[in-house]
């Protein structure tokens, strides 16, 4: 009896995996599970091929192809008219019916590849395409009816232990359907995820796996890669074409077979790991899990240059197969900065739309940017086609608190490159059937980027801060100097100054030379290209140059003096008139009728004394002497007025232009007597300086303990202590021989 007569029931609703279905077989009842080798159909399942194309394609390969797929066309649409138990049962049990499904994922042309020339196929491709598609969608539906279900924990363990879905299985889907078929790639992911989160851990593998291709690749181009080991690859692997693992023998070369292999393969794994971020966001913890963004970097810089020498080393430039190379590599490159687009997206939409911890979030942004820092040519490339400054400004804005140093150290890390060229990206022209068109490119001229131009003085300006945060002593004009000979890269000029190997060129330079500004004609001749020999260039009477010439102090012939001589020049008074107002607030400035006064009495000039004021003219306070002044004087004042008379003084003649010096000492030993007293110069009673006191044992007086430390304390201005002094003297008194 055939199964395919067999009704399936379920009265009670329960889930497949729970469910017998009672079979009759020669009069006996058999109860046997709904999911069961038994309900595997006896059908022979075709594997998929792929078109015949190019030098496979010969007179009837078409329509054997059509005849053939058109079979594996009606399997497909067999599979899934079928109820969930028998699709269940043949999609476990069948031997080839998963053979088949993976078939075509493995086949099916990649969104690089351009549709086939014959209409008819494309038709028939693209029918194949979409059944594909939905059988996987259902291989994740775990309930078609109310009585046709399974549980998610039952799925879970089906999918992962018979290995219905694998890492390789699905970023094959993302590299077939991606393209075109987003959002439905994106839900079968996070179902497949998060039904069964095992496969986070495989593609923790998977990744590291690709790691380790990456390595394999440069390491085929380029024997200096600096590596800690070499590809930890299995023996077993047989990707690249089968190509042998690198050796350190020079008779190996490269065939130009080979290398399309390398670049093909490195395209399909850059092109699906894009993908794969794109429609599940949440794989940038598997990436940063395992430092992929490193790994990209490198293949960037040590992988990709190598790749465009070697080609044109074995590749013919004139051949087809050498242009569909070069554009293979070109897009490679670009799934390459677009992958680091996607990773960096991630972060920025959880920032901006408040998902997660934001300052875990801006932290991850910067530590992306700090990683792929660690190479130049990715991350100019990078800033070429996505301006980082403008990310770094939105950032600034959601999260007023980020890191400058950060930022500021990421942005003059790009500057410092801005000068060198940057190549052409290829552009990504999307047609339908989830395929981009290939365009016959030839070696793209390197170009500047234009999104980042700077002022070189500021670029420069950067570049020397960051040379001399290290090397704060050196000077700035020497600092431009080692710059401009290692081509503005600051780094390099470091380390040739810490390691001491500097250019010949420049180890004869002084270094603290300045910057020594351009002469300003020499940059006038720059701007207007026109060469002058004028006394003027450069000046403000420069009217070739300037509009704002101030006219009035050009003279036309000789200037007419104002004055005829010096002394009319003397005789002026204007300026000294003008100035009277101001100087005559402070009383500096008087009228000469003030000064010169025939009523002046003068009698007191000569001698110095001024005379007594009138106390009812003089508004002022009278003078007082302070008390503390009086005394000790008393006595001498009263003396004076009492016994000394003043005399008159004569007249001074007008010929006494001189003080006699008779006089002068008359009245200056009057002055002297007045001040020591009545009775005469009295001497001071003589101080005893007794230091030796009395006999030991009787005890001393307190001015004799006085005395000795005074002379303690003073000892060193005296005897042995002042000899330079002492010896000065005598030879001041000719006592001794100079």
């Amino acid at each position: 009896m055939s199964n395919s007569c067999v009704q399936f029931s379920n009265p009670d609703n329960l889930p497949i995996e729970n469910v017998t279905i009672p079979v009759t077989d020669s009069g006996v009842i058999r109860h046997i599970k709904a999911l069961d080798p038994y309900w595997v159909e006896k059908r022979d399942l075709i594997l998929y091929e792929r078109p015949p194309s190019g030098a496979e394609l010969v007179l009837g390969a078409v329509d054997a192809w059509k005849s053939k797929m058109e079979g594996y066309l009606e399997n497909l649409k067999w599979l899934l008219e079928i109820e969930q138990h028998r699709f269940w049962s043949n999609v476990l049990y069948h031997p080839t019916c998963m053979d088949m499904l993976v078939s075509f994922i493995q086949e099916a042309n990649p969104p690089y590849i351009t549709p086939h020339d014959s209409k008819d196929v494309q038709n028939l491709y693209g029918d194949i395409r979409r059944l594909i598609l939905v059988i996987f969608s259902r291989l994740i539906t775990n309930k078609e009816s109310k009585i046709q279900w399974m549980t998610k924990e039952y799925m879970a363990e089906l999918i992962y232990d018979n290995f219905i879905f694998t890492i390789p299985i699905l970023w094959d889907l993302c590299l077939t359907y991606g393209a075109d078929n987003q959002k439905h790639i994106s839900h079968l992911m996070n179902a497949v995820f998060s039904l069964q989160p095992k496969y986070f851990n495989d593609a923790v593998q998977a990744l590291m796996f690709v790691q380790e291709a990456f390595k394999y690749i440069i390491l085929q181009v380029n024997k200096d890669y600096e590596s800690d080991e070499p590809p930890n690859l299995p023996e077993t692997f047989k990707g690249f074409g089968e190509i042998r693992r690198p050796s350190d023998s020079k008779t190996d070369k490269m065939t130009f077979n080979v290398l399309k292999d390398l670049v093909i393969h490195m395209l399909d794994t850059a092109m699906t790991l894009r993908i794969f971020v794109e429609v599940y966001p949440k794989s940038v913890e598997i990436i940063m899990k395992t430092n992929f963004v490193l790994s990209i970097v490198q293949l960037y810089e040590y992988g990709i240059p190598l790749l465009y020498e070697k080609l044109l080393e074995i590749g013919d430039e004139t051949s087809v197969l050498y242009t569909e190379v070069e554009g293979y590599i070109d897009l490679a490159r670009s799934e390459l900065i677009d992958m680091l687009k996607e990773i960096l997206a991630v972060h920025k939409n959880a920032i901006f739309s408040g998902e997660g911890s934001l300052v875990s979030n801006v932290e991850a942004y910067l530590s992306v940017m700090m990683d792929v820092l660690s190479e130049r040519l990715l991350i100019k490339d990078y800033n070429a086609c996505y301006p980082v400054y403008e990310d770094l400004e939105l950032l600034k804005q959601a999260y007023p608190d980020i890191d400058t140093v950060k930022t500021d150290f990421i942005l003059q890390a790009i500057y410092s490159n801005i000068d060198e060229p940057i190549s052409e990206m290829p552009n990504d022209n999307s047609i339908p059937n989830g395929h981009v068109e290939m365009t016959n490119t030839t070696h793209n001229e390197p170009g500047p980027s234009t999104d980042n131009e700077i002022p070189d003085n500021v670029r420069e300006q950067s570049l020397i801060c960051e040379v001399k945060d290290i090397l704060p002593h050196l000077g700035d004009g020497f600092v431009l100097k080692c710059l401009q000979h290692y081509g503005f890269n600051s780094e390099r000029v470091i380390n040739a100054i810490l390691e001491d190997n500097l250019a010949e060129s420049l180890r004869g330079l002084d270094t603290s030379l300045p910057i020594i500004p351009e002469d300003i004609v020499d940059q006038k001749y720059l701007e207007t290209g026109i060469q002058r020999l004028n006394v003027f260039d450069g000046d403000q009477f420069d009217i070739m140059t300037r509009d704002d010439v101030d006219v009035s102090k050009i003279h036309v012939g000789k200037k007419k003096e104002k004055y005829k001589n010096f002394k009319d020049m003397l005789n002026d008074k204007t300026e000294v008139k003008s100035r009277i107002d101001i100087y005559s607030k402070y009383n500096i400035v008087c009228d000469e009728e003030a000064m010169y006064s025939d009523e002046y009495d003068d009698t007191y000039d000569s001698d110095g004394v001024a005379p007594t004021a009138d106390q009812t003219d003089d508004p002022r306070r009278p003078f007082v002497t302070p008390r503390a002044l009086l005394t000790g004087r008393r006595d001498a004042h009263e003396s004076e007025e009492s016994d000394e008379v003043e005399e008159e003084k004569p007249a001074k003649s007008k010929m006494d232009f001189c003080v006699n010096p008779e006089e002068m000492r008359a009245r200056r030993e009057a002055n002297m007597q007045a001040r020591r007293g009545r009775g005469g110069y009295r001497p001071p009673p003589p101080r005893n300086t007794d230091v030796v006191g009395k006999p030991k044992g009787q005890g001393q007086e307190k001015e004799t303990l006085l005395n000795r430390d005074r002379k303690e304390k003073h000892k060193s201005s005296r005897g042995n202590h002042n000899r330079r002094q002492g010896a000065q003297w005598k030879r001041s008194q000719g006592m001794m021989p100079s």
